[in-house]
């Protein structure tokens, strides 16, 4: 007897044996910083349930063609897995994974409908009615454009707007990416459109904090934008309503505020969303913080590099502090990965798993502007970008406070005879599960590359890249670093 097809609300983790009747609403492709690609999908039944899907890098070639965005299926067989994603697309407890029994059969569903929105109004989002971790379609009327920033460089391109609906409430939304690219291709090859409605398909709401506003945003890979697409029955039905409403938006309009838009100075874009502090306010956080400091690199921490970073001691001549550099730092510091100074080594035959190349001592007695992320629970700052401008770094030191602190964590060195004081950090880690640690070996080779991750390269906000990094002693408690998405969202150049 066939196994019958059960609704997508049965699913949960007692089983893998699952058939159900669905309809892809989204689909998106993610590429790590190793060039591996899976997928991510979202489907619905006919009770109009959503679960989200993974289809694992080693089966994209076999599903790939098989999966179309809108088709109805039947599949089965799924490792049932916790929804743990930092930003959820559907609000179910779990997520289906892909794997070599998967069975995928396209067949026409007529009980399914062809869409399915899962959407939230303006007004709801303004009174606080949505979970930060959720991810929802939003639809609303362009009024206004506030900035606009279209370089080419995708990654870096950035529309801020004013969103209304039929609540008459208005709700500001920043766009980046490609998605500005698309908005702005679409201005210039619709002049006759007028007014523009636009329907966000899992889009990101940001609560306000200090200065920054109430905001909807893209999930980068995850968010799909569609521009006045009058076969949505929403978007006609709002465009419709809010035709006496709506500013007559041209080409021209984006054209305008985008060379109307303030130039940033590289100081301003490198201290954006961070606190200019010195090493010895730092030492007073208490919460994570993303923050920009001067200090003058020293020392290595030996026998704490290794697997894609390197701890370097620096001090700003009053308090030192370890740096966590990685692999892509060495890169812009050196002109050599840390794999490639570890092949050099090979092919002379003088590598030593705990030998420190030469070239290395490049980095040591240089004074940089040092963007980074402070983890209080682990006491360490994690490098996400720097410069080695003097008139960058001068500006940065006057924006700091003029009395000094002294340092609540005090550390003595005794390698380090001088009257300054050393800041106890450990090392980084930043994977969302803990890791076992069955080889503390593995941190003994300065060199090693064993983490999938590359900080230059922006993966979905559904999916983000982790930092693997074995550790040796003990098991380090996990912490989720928000480095990857500062990267995203800001996209400065190093």
């Amino acid at each position: 007897m066939a196994r019958p097809i059960e609704y997508i609300s049965s699913i949960d983790d007692s089983k893998d044996l699952w058939k159900v009747a669905v309809r892809c609403k989204h689909l998106w492709s993610v590429t790590s910083s190793q060039n591996r690609e899976h997928l991510e999908l979202i489907l619905f039944d006919s009770k109009l349930d959503l679960i989200q899907a993974i289809v694992p890098s080693y089966l994209v070639s076999k599903f790939k063609t098989q999966l179309e965005l809108g088709c109805s299926y039947i599949m089965q067989n799924f490792k049932v897995s916790s929804n743990d994603f930092s930003f959820k697309s559907t609000d179910h407890k779990f997520k289906l994974i892909f794997c070599g029994s998967t069975s995928v059969k396209k067949v026409q569903l007529a009980d399914i409908p062809l869409n399915h929105l899962k959407l939230i109004g303006i007004n709801a989002i303004i009174e606080g009615k949505y979970r930060t971790n959720l991810l929802y379609d939003i639809i609303g009327g362009v009024t206004e454009i506030s900035q606009a920033q279209i370089i080419p460089d995708n990654n870096k391109s950035k529309v801020v707007f004013s969103l209304t609906d039929l609540s008459k409430h208005h709700v500001q939304c920043t766009l980046w990416g490609k998605l500005v690219v698309q908005l702005n291709e679409y201005y210039t090859t619709h002049k006759a459109d007028g007014s523009i409605v636009l329907l966000l398909m899992n889009a990101r709401i940001k609560e306000p904090q200090g200065n920054y506003p109430l905001n909807v945003s893209n999930a980068w890979n995850g968010t799909k934008l569609f521009i006045n697409d009058l076969s949505i029955e929403e978007v006609k039905n709002l465009k419709e309503k809010l035709k006496d409403d709506l500013s007559t938006l041209s080409s021209s309009s984006m054209q305008m505020e985008t060379t109307n838009t303030s130039v940033f100075s590289d100081l301003d874009k490198f201290v954006w969303k961070a606190e200019v502090l010195s090493l010895s306010d730092i030492a007073y956080l208490q919460t994570e913080t993303t923050c920009v400091t001067v200090a003058t690199l020293e020392k290595f921490e030996y026998g704490q590099s290794g697997c894609l970073k390197l701890e370097v001691l620096a001090s700003d001549g009053k308090l030192k502090y370890k740096f966590v550099f990685w692999d892509v730092d060495c890169v812009k510091l050196i002109g050599k990965s840390a794999l490639q100074m570890k092949l050099d080594l090979m092919e002379t035959g003088d590598f030593d798993p705990l030998e420190f190349p030469y070239e290395l001592d490049v980095m040591l007695k240089k004074e940089l502007a040092i963007r980074a992320v402070f983890q209080p629970n682990k006491a360490s700052l994690s490098v996400i970008g720097f410069k080695a401008d003097e008139v960058l770094r001068t500006k940065i030191k006057e924006r700091f406070k003029c009395e000094e602190h002294t340092s609540k964590i005090v550390v003595s060195t005794d390698d380090t005879r001088d009257d300054m004081h050393t800041a106890s950090c450990t090392p980084t880690i930043t994977t969302s599960e803990k890791q076992s640690h069955d080889d503390p070996q593995t941190v003994s080779d300065p060199l090693s590359i064993t983490a999938d991750y590359d900080p230059s390269v922006a993966n979905s906000a559904l999916t983000p890249s982790k930092r693997s990094i074995p550790e040796t002693v003990e098991e380090l408690d996990s912490a989720q670093l928000s480095s990857t998405k500062i990267i995203r969202d800001i996209k400065l150049e190093k």
